[in-house]
């Protein structure tokens, strides 16, 4: 058996929310290595809805461009009843503006184009995915973990410090480290979906049927592709089997719950039965054994939520474990599953209540309920996933009550101008890259970071107009950071790599900042 060189962290699965922690991890220079054990990268629009705060996040990471480059047009969804009758048309994705947040609405971008776009940007980072890698088996030690994986039909051992199963729902990674799925299976409840050509429909309009048993059947037109994405119910197994996935099969499905003539579905791209399972972890790590995205937490896809939460995880550990690779202490890894684990049982709370308050008959009723979802009118959650919050957690330090964020906040964006340019600078525009950001508002003297420290935090003030400090300091001309990080005087706000308040006060010193910073930053000057 070959066994290669130790690496840092090796990730299996390549998926966006693999690809999302790779990049996360080379563009901080860790040795990382991404296997998949499929043989080609998969096509079809499979999860499409990329939610503002995830459009944060690839902003960060730098593809959000590309993204929008394929992103669909924003398209009215036609909802019809039981006698074909339009109940009602409606933009969903058109969500109201939201203070400091710069996407409020979903980007409509078929999975496979997400996919080929981080992986453009994980190339230009040196770094490949490697395919027809599948896992067969992992063990530990105190040092590293050992993954055997069959490539080409030979078994190589790949050595890490830390290995990330992002393998999906059947995830042989959490099989693997012994980690409990616990929850249930919707046995009768099945969907058929994927991506084929139609004749016959208009397709300037997405089309939506919530009129039979089973759930709602769909298609929407996908320009970006040439094809439509569709979604329909699957009849329950009567003892006879399942049907076979094939466009037959949907023709069937839409002559039954349609009928509407003229339609002719052909030459399907990407078709594919998803099974209803609300199961999770009961912890994300085993170990030096992580898991994220789907191998961690599967839900109903009731208001888009799986790919965006996975996405989030591994912005979250990715960070901490390049920290940690670097020198920091090792308990910052455990605060990955302290946030990330009640984010994943109420997204599967939600999205249970969300998909049963869409359910039934009454196209009218459910229609409303799903475009208020994505403007902001949903009962069960955030769908943008920009109020979600680490409060009271242990990385979340307030000084005082001085300003109003709080530690554990997503930090807002807001446009400030640099005195001597007379240009605007956005804060998310400090914040992006690998650093974490002290912004210091009002003429109180910044804390001092050790020198050792200083690239990996950037230091910006902020005042109002009229105040002079002489050091570079942003004006704030309009206020608007002030008011979104409810500061009215000083203040300090600590934000981490990725996007989160770390601390806050009204009044600070050193030794109050730089003992924070130890839980966070290996200190050079004390490392071998």
């Amino acid at each position: 058996m070959e066994t290669s060189d130790i690496t840092d962290v090796l990730i299996v699965g390549a998926g966006p929310v693999g690809l999302t922690l790779a990049c996360e991890l080379a563009r901080r220079d860790l040795r990382v290595r991404i296997i998949d054990r499929a043989t080609a990268h998969p096509a079809g629009t499979r999860a499409r809805g990329v939610r503002a705060r995830t459009q944060e996040v690839f902003e960060d990471i730098g593809v959000l461009g590309r993204l929008a480059g394929h992103a669909e047009p924003p398209l009215p969804t036609r909802f019809y009843d039981a006698q074909g009758n339009v109940v009602r048309e409606v933009v969903m994705y058109d969500a109201p503006p939201v203070p400091g947040a710069p996407y409020p609405g979903s980007l409509m971008v078929g999975q496979q184009f997400t996919e080929a776009a981080l992986r453009e940007k994980l190339a230009s980072l040196g770094t490949t995915v490697e395919l027809g890698a599948g896992l067969v088996a992992l063990s530990q030690d105190r040092d590293q973990v050992t993954a055997s994986v069959r490539i080409d039909g030979r078994l190589q051992d790949i050595r890490a410090r830390y290995l990330v199963g992002c393998d999906g729902g059947g995830s042989t990674v959490r099989k693997q480290a012994g980690i409990d799925f616990l929850g249930e299976t919707w046995e009768r409840q099945r969907m058929l979906f994927g991506n084929l050509s139609v004749d016959g429909l208009d397709a300037s309009v997405s089309h939506m049927w919530a009129t039979g048993p089973g759930g709602m059947l769909t298609l929407a037109p996908m320009p970006s592709s040439g094809t439509w994405f569709f979604t329909a119910p699957l009849p329950p197994d009567d003892g006879q089997g399942f049907p076979p996935v094939s466009v037959e099969t949907f023709s069937d499905i839409f002559a039954q719950h349609v009928g509407l003539p003229g339609v002719r579905f052909h030459d399907a791209i990407y078709l594919s039965i998803y099974q209803v399972n609300i199961r999770m972890v009961d912890r994300y790590r085993a170990g030096r054994v992580f898991l994220a995205g789907d191998a961690a937490h599967v839900h109903t896809p009731a208001g888009g939520q799986g790919m965006n939460t996975g996405v989030q995880d591994a912005y979250n550990l990715g960070w901490k474990l390049a920290h940690v690779l670097r020198g920091a202490p090792e308990p910052l890894l455990d605060t990955y599953e302290e946030e990330r684990l009640p984010i994943a049982r109420h997204v599967l709370a939600s999205t249970t209540a969300r998909g049963r308050y869409w359910a039934g008959g009454d196209t009218a009723r459910v229609s409303e309920r799903i475009a208020g979802a994505f403007k902001g009118q949903d009962p069960f959650s955030d769908v943008s996933q920009l109020s979600i919050t680490y409060r009271g957690g242990s990385l979340a330090r307030d000084l005082d009550e001085a300003i109003g964020i709080r530690a554990g906040d997503r930090a807002p964006d807001a446009h400030c101008v640099e005195p001597e340019s007379g240009e605007q600078v956005r804060l998310f525009d400090l914040f992006h890259g690998t650093h974490l950001t002290l912004l210091v508002f009002g003429p109180g003297p910044a804390p001092q970071v050790r020198g050792g420290r200083r690239a990996d935090v950037h230091t910006h003030r902020i005042v109002p107009p009229g105040l002079s400090c002489g050091d570079g300091a942003l004006i704030d001309a309009t206020g608007q950071a002030h008011e979104l990080y409810g500061v009215d005087g000083d203040g300090l706000v600590l934000i981490r790599p990725d996007g989160y308040v770390a601390l806050t006060g009204g009044s600070w010193n050193d030794r109050s900042v730089a003992g924070y910073l130890d839980r966070l930053i290996c200190d050079p000057a004390h490392a071998l």
